[in-house]
């Protein structure tokens, strides 16, 4: 009885999260109240309470099902560079994981979207922020490495800076992410995107490379 009761309890707080999920992207975190969650989940205002003290820990509880498009983007760099590899083919194998990520994971894109678009970032919710930037940060951060390496090895123009050129790559990256969020996917916006980060990488290159 105690495993089933777990079980139930364990149920009923997916079903308050994921309905968390939906009415903070239809009407924004701060418009949104735990009575408002629980009267669209079909529950009580006990029942939210039992599971969570505050709308922050709801907010928090949400975005910690998912890794953020760029947290995806970590884990894929680490493979993409290795001595035979080509720097720029590596960066350009980077530069996607993000985008695939976010389009692909119909959650992850709900849960970014909310995220950059439908919360107003007070103090409490300061921590969910910061993990997005950190994370914007780091992939950045591997980016210029990427960039030195081709660089490096001849490949890239060495006359801009590994740091500018990163600053600019995720800058891209982050107006696409947005602007995929924003809009609706419609036919041939992955093929516009890919184009994106092809004319970046181009400008990239050295002249005879």
């Amino acid at each position: 009885m105690a495993r089933r009761t777990k079980e139930e309890a364990a149920i009923t707080r997916e079903h308050l999260l994921d309905t968390a999920e939906a009415v903070f992207l239809r009407e924004g975190v701060a418009r949104t109240s735990l009575q408002r969650i629980a009267d669209e989940a079909g529950l009580t205002r006990g029942a939210i309470y039992w599971h969570f003290k505050d709308k922050v820990e709801v907010f928090t509880a949400m975005m910690e099902r998912v890794r953020l498009p760029c947290e995806e983007a970590h884990d894929a760099q680490a493979q993409c560079l290795t001595q035979d590899t080509d720097p720029v083919e590596a960066l350009r194998a980077f530069a996607w994981v993000p985008m695939a990520r976010m389009l692909d994971d119909a959650r992850t894109r709900r849960v970014f979207t909310i995220a950059i678009h439908c919360t107003e970032y007070s103090d409490e919710m300061r921590p969910a922020l910061e993990r997005h930037m950190a994370a914007m940060e780091e992939f950045r951060s591997r980016a210029e490495r990427l960039i030195a390496a081709g660089q490096a090895r001849g490949l890239l123009d060495a006359a801009i800076s590994a740091r500018s050129a990163s600053i600019g790559f995720i800058a891209l990256i982050d107006g696409l992410l947005s602007r995929a969020t924003l809009l609706p996917i419609e036919a041939g916006d992955i093929e516009s995107y890919r184009g994106g980060i092809e004319m970046f990488l181009r400008g990239l290159r050295r002249a005879n490379a």
